[in-house]
């Protein structure tokens, strides 16, 4: 399945599309994203990303000129360019917005003509070994910002070096902290602590993104009966732990194992985790219809 580029309404192969090199999204990072996937090859959740889409376009004071009927098409007809393999692979989707073409200046009333450029490419599966015996995750030494922290912006520059640092130490994720020493969030994930029935996830106010695999989860482990607390936790709730894991539109439910080569509980994937990964998959169907 080769790599399909929408770009403003024609598809073209990636090697040939192209954008002005005085495009604000790349001179400044001057854009807004969002990263979908597919089940069955169809997208997942669109209508909430494209709500979160919106949000980024407010914060930053882009005015979309695409509505959701739009770029939902834009989606599915980049997705029909190219079947599914030979084997049902899924694929990932990324959305994206620039702000459109200018001279160097930080004026965004001198630019023209934004840019919807959406990007599909084969998913790269977890594979199910990951979810049975867990991953190892760092605490990086890049600190999450809580300004602008809930925009989906091009600027990754963080996010960037953090993986360098995951990549170095050979491991699955990265946990950021906030400028004060609080757990926020991972590099493209969120987390959370599972101490007895008590499940802890960081807040808003922990500059994390609100995933959209992460509001699912929470209703699933509400109706779970779990105590779901969000807020501001230290680090040190990490050593406390019975059970950790993390979750992302791509990745679904990870167990994490250790933190910076220390033992998170018995070592192995929980019982929350795994019943949560399991609760999660059996919704796919249903939440595929909400569209």
């Amino acid at each position: 399945m080769p790599i399909r580029v929408n770009l403003n309404g024609k598809i073209v192969p990636a090697e040939e599309a192209r954008i002005s090199v005085l495009d604000h999204g790349l001179i400044f990072g001057d854009s807004i994203y969002e990263t979908l996937r597919t089940y069955r090859g169809r997208p997942f959740l669109f209508s909430r990303h494209f709500a979160r889409l919106e949000h980024s376009a407010d914060g930053v004071q882009l005015q979309l000129r695409w509505s959701k009927e739009d770029i939902r098409r834009e989606v599915e007809r980049t997705l029909a360019s190219e079947p599914q393999g030979p084997h049902g692979e899924e694929s990932r989707i990324r959305v994206m917005v620039t702000r459109g073409a200018g001279p160097l200046s930080l004026d965004t009333e001198t630019t023209t003509d934004p840019s919807l450029i959406i990007i599909v490419v084969p998913l790269k599966e977890v594979p199910s070994e990951t979810y049975e015996r867990g991953v190892a995750v760092i605490v990086s030494s890049i600190r999450r910002s809580r300004l602008l922290a809930d925009i989906k912006s091009g600027s990754l520059i963080r996010q960037v070096l953090a993986f360098s640092e995951v990549k170095s130490k050979q491991t699955f994720e990265a946990i950021l902290l906030t400028e004060e020493g609080y757990l926020s969030d991972g590099i493209t994930s969120n987390i959370y602590v599972v101490e007895g029935n008590r499940l802890m996830t960081p807040s808003p106010e922990a500059g994390i993104v609100a995933g959209i695999t992460r509001g699912v989860v929470l209703d699933l482990a509400r109706n779970m009966g779990l105590d779901v607390v969000e807020g501001l936790f230290p680090p040190g709730e990490m050593d406390h732990a019975d059970e950790m894991f993390l979750t992302s539109t791509t990745r679904e439910v990870v167990p994490i194992v250790s933190v910076d080569g220390k033992t998170v509980g018995s070592g192995r994937p929980g019982p929350v985790a795994l019943a949560l990964l399991k609760s999660y998959r059996a919704s796919i169907a249903a939440l595929l219809e909400e569209g």
